[in-house]
């Protein structure tokens, strides 16, 4: 009978001091610090509005495969059609009649304005 009140003595007991809390709170806090990071890389790296300069500026993406992309540029006032795959970059077609750019979310332009100076530090 005094090993079973024992045992549930024990079990009820919480994790001793504060050394285990502390660690339990920078183990979350580095947690959503690289969830953050691996976000931001990830929009980025699929978001080709980011890259938009005054001369050459995506006007829309269509993903057609995991790495695979149509693209639709504006150069020179002149929108064209672009195949994107990893091996090359096809040019398909100019288009008549140009198209609207799509909205970027205000989250992704401060995103985008962010990385930018970011980049432009590092050089």
């Amino acid at each position: 009978m005094s090993a079973l009140m024992f045992s549930s003595v024990a079990a009820a007991q919480p994790p001793s001091g504060l050394s285990s809390e502390l660690l339990s709170v920078g183990l979350s806090l580095a947690l959503v610090v690289l969830a953050i990071i691996f976000l931001a890389l990830l929009v980025k790296r699929f978001n080709p509005n980011l890259g938009n300069s005054q001369d050459f500026k995506v006007i829309r993406s269509l993903p057609l495969g995991s790495k695979e992309r149509l693209l639709v540029i504006e150069i020179d006032d002149k929108q064209h059609l672009l195949g994107v795959t990893p091996h090359s970059i096809n040019y398909l077609y100019q288009l008549e009649s140009p198209l609207e750019a799509t909205p970027t979310a205000p989250f992704a332009k401060e995103l985008s304005r962010l990385m930018s100076g970011a980049n432009n530090n590092k050089k």
